[in-house]
């Protein structure tokens, strides 16, 4: 896969989108993979084109058995140079296959497809959607769809090709070939699939979805005393719904609720709510939860948003969150930034860099940038090397010295990748979601300091900024289960010290992670201080379990860099 800019990896995101008489479903859904060969380019070297590819059931959850579709489509990401336009047949199959089982010679691959539009397609010049009304409506039975399509184009053509919107996640899954001379019979297989759209008449009558949550997803205490979610919500209907709740409700080391009406929404429109700010009293973990009530869809009635509440760390991302895309500047060079404001004047000490599990980033150089609004850098970090071990892990980076900025002010702060022109590396860890907030990341030459938005939804950064200062609220730095046990510090960096009051038979401590796995083995511990090496884990929430002969306690921690 190829991109101009940025270039991009494995992520997963399903996408809806609506009208107020057609509904579109996009499977397989987006998960920010890209292809520039597997769908029609708009390139002379690629006037002839062939695709096929099976799409899943799991993928198709959106569309109801027994529905008649009644257009097909693609998603593009970049457009070519120029519009070129060409002629393209596109068949349909239902099938009971699970994997693609067409083979790739295209004399036997359109056998028992059905034919469902002959005619143009333009190639569009911009990041758009292309949407064909069927000439053969198809009624879709449930399960999988094969999906083929045949492409020609006498030219004009372009000399930057066409990018779309595709999905990596499964092997073997489509079959392409492309030809500047002649049409292809073999194609070669492949894991990229583009991103089809599939149209048809919108049934749903009550139907609100909530499309996204915007909150910060690590928000340093010392700095923020009370905090508001947003969030985005659809109403997916195909008429106007008036007086539509939405809830928000956060549970964890903080817990609040508050509710939201919107008078009005149009069929196909979106809004955005703003809830209630509820005050941060606790360290630790929250999850926030926004829903609307049961209608007819209730798959899409609420999502879900990790948050920890930590003493001096800043991130837009979720978190926990795993982080498994990649993004970077291929053989290239540059700053992938993320815009940050905080209320008051503070000082940067650091960031925090997920790095992806992209195994071409071995052996490279790895930096963080602190710039302002303007691009001008105030500070850079130490250099680390990539190593296999770092692969979907958080690394830490320091500003020395720390940065004074300013109250109410913009500023950004992110990765610095340096060139590889022998091979490209992407290091930027990534999660998908349905939409990015405009204006949240940019890039940077590292010549020149103006800044670019980056307006392609790449998904979210693992990109965190951490501040001087201490707590002021939450955990205390020694913290008592059951009476009989003190864990601290805490927040953690390096150890954690554990100390029983008593002993009342053989005792042992062990460390797991947010989700129940065991990260640190039991060892035995007595009512002497005993030290934990915790150096090795990420930053996050972790629990100590100690047992004292038939006594168990649990202990929540947090770790910081």
């Amino acid at each position: 896969m190829k991109k101009s800019t940025l270039i991009f990896g494995l992520m997963a995101v399903a996408t809806l989108g609506f009208s107020q008489a057609t509904m579109m479903v996009t499977a397989p859904p987006f998960n920010n993979a890209t292809t520039q060969v597997r769908a029609p380019n708009g390139t002379a070297t690629s006037a002839y084109m062939r695709g096929a590819a099976i799409v899943q059931a799991s993928e198709l959850t959106g569309i109801a058995a027994s529905t008649t579709l009644t257009s097909f489509g693609y998603t593009t990401t970049v457009g070519a140079d120029a519009a070129v336009t060409g002629t393209i047949v596109v068949y349909l199959q239902n099938t009971g296959d699970a994997t693609y089982n067409k083979g790739t010679n295209w004399g036997t691959i359109t056998g028992g497809m059905t034919t469902v539009y002959t005619g143009t397609i333009t190639l569009p010049t911009t990041a758009t959607t292309i949407d064909l009304p069927l000439t053969t409506p198809f009624v879709y039975t449930g399960g999988a769809m094969y999906v083929a399509y045949d492409f020609y184009s006498a030219g004009p053509y372009a000399t930057v090709p066409v990018t779309y919107a595709a999905n990596n996640g499964m092997a073997a899954s489509c079959v392409s070939g492309s030809s500047g001379t002649a049409a292809p019979t073999t194609l070669s297989s492949t894991a990229f699939r583009p991103c089809f759209r599939f149209g048809f008449a919108n049934p749903l009558t009550n139907d609100m979805s909530v499309e996204s949550i915007s909150s910060l997803g690590n928000i340093p205490n010392n700095i923020f005393t009370n905090h508001a979610v947003t969030a985005v919500v659809r109403n997916n209907s195909n008429t106007t719904l008036t007086n539509v709740g939405v809830g928000l409700n956060v549970t964890g080391v903080n817990t609040f609720t508050n509710a939201q009406f919107i008078p009005s929404i149009g069929a196909g429109n979106t809004a955005t709510v703003t809830f209630a700010p509820y005050t941060l009293t606790s360290i630790g973990t929250n999850t926030i939860s926004v829903g609307v009530l049961p209608d007819q869809n209730n798959a899409n009635n609420q999502q879900n948003f990790n948050q920890t509440i930590s003493c001096n760390t800043w991130g837009f991302g979720q978190n926990p969150m795993t982080y498994t895309g990649s993004v970077g500047f291929n053989t290239g060079e540059g700053m992938i930034l993320s815009r940050f404001n905080v209320p008051t004047a503070q000082t940067v000490v650091g960031a925090n860099l997920a790095v992806s599990t992209n195994t071409a980033n071995a052996g490279n150089p790895l930096y963080a940038a602190l710039v302002d609004n303007s691009g001008n850098i105030l500070a850079t970090s130490n250099t680390i090397t990539i190593m296999p071990a770092m692969y979907g892990t958080w690394q830490s980076f320091t500003f020395t010295p720390g940065v004074a900025i300013t109250g109410s002010t913009d500023y950004h702060i992110g990765l610095v990748q340096t060139a590889n022109t022998a091979l490209g590396y992407f290091p930027m860890g990534t999660y998908p979601v349905s939409s990015v907030p405009a204006t949240l990341y940019s890039t940077r030459t590292l010549t020149a300091s103006a800044l670019t938005p980056l307006t392609t939804n790449l998904g979210i950064m693992g990109i965190e900024a951490n501040f001087a200062g201490a707590c002021i609220t939450g955990i205390n730095n020694v913290e008592k289960v059951e009476g009989n046990v003190s864990v601290y510090p805490n927040p953690a960096s390096t150890y954690v010290n554990v100390k029983l009051q008593s002993q009342s038979g053989d005792a042992t401590v062990a460390v797991y992670n947010a989700i129940g796995q065991m990260v640190i083995e039991p060892s035995v511990i007595s009512t002497e201080n005993s030290k934990i090496n915790v150096s090795s884990l990420p930053k996050g929430v972790y629990i100590v379990k100690v047992v004292n002969g038939t006594e168990t306690s649990n202990t929540k921690i947090v770790i910081e860099r």
